[in-house]
């Protein structure tokens, strides 16, 4: 199969080894060996740390996943106590000195530093209203927000809010270092069975089966297939997003993929397939990702040809509300 993507590197690999063992069968006793004595057994060695360095990948961006999920869990639960923080104080201290510095509550998109600078403004004038210093008459601290919620409650919500951002920023750190050092593992791999190609093509007459059989590297002679059009939303009933899309009318459509990515944007180089749909279906349903209010999920819904070529959609995202 040709390289299209990640998901495809192996697969290929493998039908180069297979090539391989057949054409020293063919060379029997002799075997094919490129250039500084690369062969067979070391293709085979260079696979497992292919796949090595792939699973690491996933092990890594599974680690941010779930910190992704655990930071909007954390952050869906904090955000609600900055309206309510707000009108505890309207309603107890009307017209007081407090007024002026409530702090403004955070968008879902804004940086961990924005959070933090709006948590530590709430919490400091939340300790600082319970000090009541000088008195304001009439009012008795502490102040409560719904459910008798105290700054002490608050203060472990922070932190723990404080510690997710920390997680998932290392997590996606992590996550890049090892997609890195995947695409350095693959590089001379690729370059060894491009190598390979021309060794086949040079050893063996053109009109050979080993020549004629020889695995790609890219899809064959064809044509790009169109982009189908996208739309997605929240579907409230089935708490789920629902990517809805047009059908391609490519005579060589295989099948529709629906790839995701879990970050701020959508990156070819981090989209994951997450559904696979045949022909005759124009829809994905999917609550990956989307844990709580404020996740957000950007999406492409591909179209896969029988021929390896393969065109993406546009880039729509959904916000679980």
């Amino acid at each position: 199969m040709p390289i299209t993507s990640v998901a495809s590197w192996l697969p290929t690999i493998d039908e180069f080894i297979q090539h391989w063992t057949d054409v020293n069968a063919a060379l029997s006793p002799g075997s094919l060996t490129l250039l500084g004595g690369y062969g067979l057994p070391t293709l085979t060695t260079d696979r497992a740390d292919v796949a090595t360095a792939i699973t690491d990948v996933q092990t890594k961006d599974n680690a941010t996943q779930v910190a992704r999920g655990d930071r909007d869990v954390k952050r869906a639960s904090v955000r609600p106590r900055f309206p309510q923080f707000r009108a505890a104080i309207n309603g107890q201290l009307p017209g007081s000195r407090y007024l002026p510095a409530i702090p403004n509550t955070p968008n879902f998109q804004d940086s961990p530093g924005k959070w933090r600078d709006a948590m530590d403004d709430m919490q400091s004038l939340w300790t600082t209203i319970n000090a009541n210093t000088p008195p304001i008459v009439g009012f008795t601290p502490p102040l409560l927000l719904a459910g008798a919620y105290t700054v002490a409650t608050y203060t472990l919500e922070v932190a723990g809010l404080k510690t997710a951002f920390t997680t998932l920023e290392a997590a996606d750190q992590a996550g890049q270092l090892a997609r890195a050092h995947r695409d350095e593992v693959f590089a001379p791999v690729y370059q060894r069975l491009k190598q390979y190609r021309q060794a086949v093509m040079g050893t063996f007459p053109a009109d050979d089966p080993l020549v004629l059989s020889l695995p790609r590297l890219s899809p064959a002679p064809g044509h790009t297939p169109k982009a189908v059009n996208v739309s997605a939303q929240w579907d409230a009933g089935l708490l789920k997003a629902k990517i809805d899309y047009t059908a391609s009318d490519d005579a060589d459509l295989e099948k529709y993929e629906l790839r995701a990515c879990f970050g701020d944007k959508y990156s070819t180089d981090q989209e994951q397939v997450i559904g696979t749909n045949l022909p005759g279906s124009l829809e994905f349903l999917t609550d990956d990702g989307l844990v709580a209010t404020g996740s957000t999920v950007y999406y492409k819904v591909y179209v896969m040809l029988t021929t390896g070529h393969e065109k993406g959609s546009k880039t729509v995202s959904v916000t679980r509300p």
